[in-house]
């Protein structure tokens, strides 16, 4: 089947789930559920914000399902979706840390507890990713997790395919760097070797 074949099923799939029919909801997330789970996984480090994540994401989805076009894959379009989810998530953590950061050096507050980890993620790779810049985190997991053309991701992430190729290879760089800081570089050394 060729890619303009899959666009347009896609485009016939959302206009079905659009319609309201049941059948093209559950497919809808039965193909998407777990990639998107993984993928917010990796953003969050944590199991229960990804949940939560997900969740908004299928309800952004089903509020705006109508913008969908049909010039991408349905599935990179979703991805799309958890990924700012994600991107806002994390900037509204950012917001909160900086807010808490006088108290915390005056002495009325505790530092906060360090976020939980994946179940077998090591530590070294998840203190490294949380390292990375937004973007280059983003680019390196759809890469290495999802293993998707530098295209897909150039879409998924609205940039052009060259400016996808150069965080992919700074988030690589920086990656390489920390994990060899951390006696763990192997990890780094060839691609697929950040995936667990």
């Amino acid at each position: 089947m060729n890619e303009h074949s899959e666009h347009r099923q896609d485009l016939e799939l959302a206009r079905r789930a659009l319609q309201g029919e049941r059948d093209a909801w559950r497919r809808l997330y039965e193909e998407s559920c777990q990639p998107l789970f993984n993928l917010l996984c990796y953003q969050t480090g944590d199991r229960e914000t990804a949940k939560d994540l997900l969740q908004e994401t299928y309800l952004t989805a089903l509020r705006r399902l109508d913008s969908y076009r049909g010039d991408g894959p349905l599935q990179g379009w979703l991805r799309a979706i958890a990924l700012r989810k994600s991107l806002d998530w994390r900037r509204g953590w950012a917001r909160k840390l900086r807010r808490l950061d006088p108290l915390t050096e005056s002495g009325a507050v505790a530092p906060a507890a360090p976020e939980p980890r994946l179940a077998g993620e090591t530590a070294a790779i998840q203190a490294a990713l949380d390292g990375l810049p937004p973007r280059q985190r983003a680019v390196l997991l759809l890469r290495e997790l999802e293993e998707l053309s530098f295209r897909e991701i150039a879409d998924t992430l609205g940039c052009r395919e060259p400016t996808a190729r150069v965080h992919y290879h700074r988030a690589r760089e920086r990656m390489r760097r920390r994990l060899g800081e951390s006696g763990a570089g192997s990890l780094a050394d060839e691609p697929g070797g950040l995936r667990p």
